[in-house]
């Protein structure tokens, strides 16, 4: 019963949240917020330094008719500008939480949301719903389970699809944006062909979250698929603006930035 409670009262804060989101009210509630949670803050003003990053790229590589890409797009912070600056593009947008998917869907109803997880096979998984931190939610376990181990979690059974099985051969794809939780190699490999054939600018989240080696804080299989197997360059998203070079291998294991974009050689 206990249980139950909180999960309602989590589930209230969630939706204010989600409310706020875009507003005037969500610097001022956030700032609220942060003062209480001060080490909460620092994660924060970096996520928000990378977004502004982020929508600077966008401005860069998006012409009015790209076509694009979100895989777990939350809120649908990004789907603001790609529709405003890819107006005429075709864009999908993937959330397998079902409350996130109803609201993207009234927020953007010229966008194709879908309410799946994309992976690398057909079918049904379990997806951990994290009811304190919905951002964290993850067909991966051991994801939020060492990023948030005091996580209330709640098991949803989700669809799952393969990126290449939804797009069709011949769809263009200017822009793939990945914010997973732990399960970026599922979506690539279920993309392969996607990725391979159109080489998209790719921009995605990757950190691991169990670090035995303080040396190895990424996923070398993430480096080698997409710069082996894809023929992609990896940076920093800063970087890439800075037209500096791309990541070596070595440089993607050990950088402390969890943002990148991958871009065609």
């Amino acid at each position: 019963m206990h249980k139950q409670i909180t999960k309602n009262v989590l589930e209230v804060k969630n939706y204010l949240k989600e409310s706020l989101k875009g507003t005037l009210m969500e610097n001022l509630a956030k700032t609220v917020y942060h003062t209480f949670k001060p080490q909460e803050k620092i994660d924060f003003v970096i996520n928000r330094q990378d977004n502004a990053l982020t929508v600077e790229i966008l401005k860069r590589i998006l012409t009015k008719e790209s076509n694009c890409i979100d895989i777990g797009c939350n809120t649908g912070e990004f789907l603001t500008p790609i529709s405003q600056i890819a107006s005429l593009g075709h864009h999908y947008a993937f959330e397998p939480i079902p409350r996130l998917a109803n609201r993207l869907r009234k927020k953007f109803p010229n966008i194709d949301v879908r309410e799946i997880a994309v992976s690398d096979a057909e079918g049904e998984a379990t997806f951990w719903y994290v009811v304190n931190a919905p951002a964290l939610s993850s067909l991966q376990q051991s994801h939020w389970n060492n990023h948030s181990p005091d996580a209330i979690t709640e098991q949803l059974t989700v669809k799952t699809q393969k990126l290449d099985d939804i797009l069709p051969p011949d769809f263009k794809v200017h822009l793939i944006k990945v914010d997973v939780e732990g399960a970026e190699m599922q979506v690539f490999q279920g993309g392969i062909r996607t990725l391979k054939t159109h080489k998209p600018y790719v921009i995605f989240e990757e950190a691991l979250v169990n670090i035995e080696d303080e040396n190895v804080r990424h996923n070398v299989k993430v480096y080698d698929f997409l710069v082996g197997e894809c023929e992609l360059q990896i940076f920093e998203l800063k970087n890439w603006l800075e037209d500096l070079a791309p990541l070596s291998r070595d440089e993607f294991l050990k950088t402390h930035s969890w943002n990148f974009i991958a871009a065609a050689k």
